[in-house]
């Protein structure tokens, strides 16, 4: 495999961990939604282990960077880190969702 599949396959890896990532998130939110606390936080549990394997595969890309191994930066890379970014904000978001949701039940009376 030549330097431009690898950087390929590396970018697709990381597209695919973080919109699966991404997925968990959004169930996550449709659990609490359904004030399925416990589905919910078991969700936000698998996302961030998803995210943190696509972290993984990033920290490889800036640590080769910053030692003088150059990426061509392509589109494919752009939308890789366009993903990677979703992925976080969904967790925050799901993690916010979840606090929310929790606070109302509690409002209303439920435990």
């Amino acid at each position: 495999m030549d330097e431009i599949e690898k950087e390929y396959e590396l970018a697709f890896n990381i597209i695919v961990l973080a919109g699966e990532s991404r997925s968990l998130s959004n169930e996550s939110m449709d659990a609490t939604e359904n004030f399925d606390f416990e589905s919910s936080e078991n969700l936000i549990k698998k996302a961030q282990e998803q995210f943190y394997e696509c972290h993984k595969l990033h920290a490889e890309l800036l640590t080769n960077e910053a030692n003088g191994d150059k990426y061509d930066v392509n589109i494919i890379m752009v939308h890789a880190q366009d993903h990677l970014t979703l992925a976080t904000m969904a967790i925050d978001n799901a993690k916010r969702l979840l606090k929310l949701y929790k606070k109302l039940k509690k409002m209303e009376g439920g435990k």
